[in-house]
C-alpha cells in the first residue's frame, strides 16, 4: 500500500513538489493533506490532487484530521525545527528539503530529536542522480577500470548570480552539499576527515560571492577534492554541467557538460606489467 503523507509547504519550491514530484510518486506515496501558512499558496495543492477540504494553514489541524506515515517539509530552514517537534509528537517520519535547519546547532538538535524518537529522517539530495553522474558512479563501482584512487569535482559560476548565498554556512548547505554527496556516493563510503577553506569576494566594497576549496578523506581511504566558486568572471562548470573526474588505477572517467569520457594510457611501464587491457587515449564518449 502507498504511504500516506502531509505536504508542508506548497509555495516556492513546494509548488514544484505539487506539480512535478508528487504526481510522479503516486504508486508509492499519496498526499492526504497540504499545509501552508499562505492560503493563496495552498492553491498549488490542486496540482497534487489534494482537494480543497484537505488544505490547511494550521499544521496541527491537519495532523488531527488525517492519519499519515510521514510529513514532507518544503519550508524555510528557520521554521523547520518547530515542525520536526510536531513530527516527533505525532510519531511521524520526515522527508525534508536541505538544509535541515537555519544553523548547525539547529541541525544537530533536529538530528538528535529524530534519532532519539526512533523515527526516520531523510534529506532530499537529487543532484547526484542526474544521468551523467550516475553513469560515472556505476562505471567506478563496476571495477572495470580498477580501484578508485580519488575524485575531483568543480562547480564554478559567474559572480553575483547567487548573491543571496552570503555566508559560509549557506555556501556549504545550499550549494556544495550536492557535490559532496555526489563524491561520497561515488566513493561508496562516508567522509572521515574534511579540510575546507572558504572566503568571500568583494568588488569595490560590494559582496559578489564565495569561493572554496575542500579536501576529503573517506572511510575507505578514497580521497576527494572539490573546487567551487560563485565569484568568477564566467561559468565554465555551472549547475548540472559540473566537471567530475574519477581517477582509477586502469583508467580515468570524466563527466563534463553532460558527457562522459573514458581514458586510459597503457603505455605506462607499470600498467604494461599488469597487462592492462585498455588501449591508449580516449576509449569512449557517452552523451
Amino acid at each position: 500500500m502507498p504511504k500516506r503523507f502531509i505536504q508542508v509547504g506548497t509555495g516556492g519550491f513546494g509548488r514544484y513538489w505539487c506539480r512535478r514530484i508528487i504526481p510522479s510518486i503516486a504508486d508509492v506515496a499519496v498526499p492526504v493533506a497540504a499545509v501552508d501558512v499562505n492560503a493563496e499558496a495552498l492553491q498549488n495543492a490542486e496540482f497534487a490532487g489534494i482537494p480543497e477540504e484537505c488544505r490547511y494553514t494550521d499544521i496541527r489541524e491537519a495532523l488531527k484530521k488525517h492519519k499519515a506515515d510521514f510529513i514532507v517539509l518544503v519550508i524555510p530552514p528557520q521554521f523547520r525545527e518547530a515542525y520536526i517537534d510536531l513530527a516527533v509528537e505525532y510519531e511521524l517520519d520526515v522527508i525534508c528539503e536541505k538544509p535541515l535547519g537555519a544553523s548547525m546547532e539547529a541541525r544537530v538538535r533536529i538530528y538528535n530529536k529524530m534519532k532519539n524518537a526512533g523515527l526516520k529522517l531523510a534529506v532530499t539530495m537529487s543532484h547526484r542522480f542526474e544521468h551523467e553522474k550516475q553513469t560515472v558512479e556505476q562505471l567506478v563501482k563496476s571495477g572495470m577500470y580498477g580501484k578508485l584512487n580519488y575524485v575531483v569535482s568543480r562547480l564554478n559560476i559567474v559572480r553575483g548570480l547567487y548573491a543571496n548565498i552570503n555566508t559560509v554556512e549557506r555556501y556549504v548547505t545550499d550549494c556544495l552539499v550536492h557535490n559532496l554527496d555526489t563524491m561520497r556516493g561515488m566513493a561508496g563510503a562516508d567522509v572521515k576527515t574534511v579540510y575546507a577553506d572558504y572566503w568571500p569576494h568583494t568588488d569595490n566594497g560590494e559582496y559578489i560571492g564565495w569561493s572554496g576549496l575542500t579536501m576529503l578523506e573517506m572511510t575507505n581511504g578514497v580521497r576527494a577534492s572539490l573546487e567551487e566558486s560563485f565569484a568568477n568572471g564566467s561559468t565554465p562548470d555551472g549547475w548540472s554541467n559540473e566537471y567530475l573526474r574519477a581517477e582509477c588505477t586502469d583508467g580515468t572517467i570524466i563527466a563534463s557538460h553532460k558527457k562522459v569520457t573514458l581514458r586510459s594510457d597503457c603505455a605506462c611501464p607499470i600498467r604494461r606489467k599488469r597487462k592492462c587491457r585498455w588501449p591508449r587515449g580516449i576509449i569512449g564518449i557517452m552523451p
